[in-house]
């Protein structure tokens, strides 16, 4: 679901038709989050799906600076009556912090329904992520009358020899796997304020123009304020052991964290599920052509030439 059809999406090809808005200049991220929340509230109520990390955070923050009639709420899934402590600290803390009455929707897992939920769900034969999959079963339970928004909007500054680009993916059948993409709103696409804004940086900051990659969402803690934590992924509440803090590097740029998180937690689902390990590498095949979605959204050249 798209804002006046900026962009038209057939989950194949996607389209833009509104770009660069000429009505709309970008001044700060809190400017450009603010103006993202306005517009979807205009059209909607959200219902805001937060979780411990900074991209649903900062979303919830734009809508609860403008006022916003909305529902926050947080997926807590557990195995066995273990949820994962340290997402629930971050997203409890910050609700406190912020005044944000936060509804929390229980998903319960033992082996045998976490084995029938992943199967059922399709889970092994698609590339929806480890944690997405349990995201999109918290929207599916939602009983109330907001209409759901995430965090996916996934725009990277990319720089490959002297050119530099704003690169963003197209959201694929992983993400909307069970829930269509006219059912739920993706923030940063939602409409073109966000794009308008890292564009607006990438082209006024050097060392955003040196750097070969880097995701966009890491200006939230710069620009926000936002304390660094531990990048989780939606599947620790399975990982009773606690080693997941190691794999849980900031992605500055060269995300060098990625495969390793994708890999972990496929790992350690079939691990719990005590199923063949036929099935990691049957998850990673179907991950693979994920890199292949990304949209150029602008490009142009930089004032500093690599040496």
């Amino acid at each position: 679901m798209f804002h006046k059809n900026w962009i038209t999406y057939d989950y194949n090809e996607l389209k833009i038709n509104e770009y660069p808005n000429n009505d709309y200049y970008p001044t700060t991220f809190k400017d450009a989050v603010r103006n993202q929340a306005q517009v979807i509230a205009q059209d909607v109520k959200p219902a805001v799906f937060v979780s411990g990390g900074i991209d649903s955070q900062a979303i919830a923050l734009g809508f609860k600076s403008i006022g916003a009639n909305a529902d926050y709420i947080y997926i807590r899934s557990s195995y066995n009556g273990y949820y994962d402590k340290l997402e629930y600290f971050f997203v409890s803390e910050f609700c406190k912090r912020n005044y944000i009455d936060l509804q929390i929707i229980d998903l319960e897992f033992n082996q045998n329904s976490l084995r029938n939920f992943l199967l059922e769900s399709e889970y092994f034969e698609t590339s929806v992520g480890s944690g997405t999959v349990f995201l999109l079963e918290g929207i599916r339970r939602y009983k109330g009358d907001g209409f759901p928004v995430t965090a996916d909007g996934h725009f990277v500054f990319e720089r490959v020899g002297n050119i530099c680009r704003g690169i963003f993916k197209k959201p694929g059948l992983g993400l909307s796997h069970g829930i269509k993409l006219e059912n739920q709103i993706l923030f940063d696409l939602y409409y073109n304020y966000m794009f308008q804004y890292y564009e607006h940086m990438h082209r006024t900051t050097p060392e955003l123009q040196y750097l070969s990659r880097m995701e966009a969402k890491n200006l939230i803690y710069t620009q926000l304020g936002f304390l660094f934590r531990p990048k989780l992924s939606g599947w620790e509440f399975l990982d009773d052991a606690g080693d997941y803090p190691s794999l849980s590097v900031i992605d500055w740029s060269n995300d060098h964290s990625k495969y390793a998180r994708l890999t972990k937690g496929i790992n350690v689902i079939v691990d719990k599920l005590g199923i063949s390990s036929d099935y990691i590498e049957n998850k990673l095949k179907n991950q693979k052509g994920d890199d292949d979605r990304f949209i150029t959204l602008y490009e142009f050249e930089p004032k500093y030439i690599k040496e």
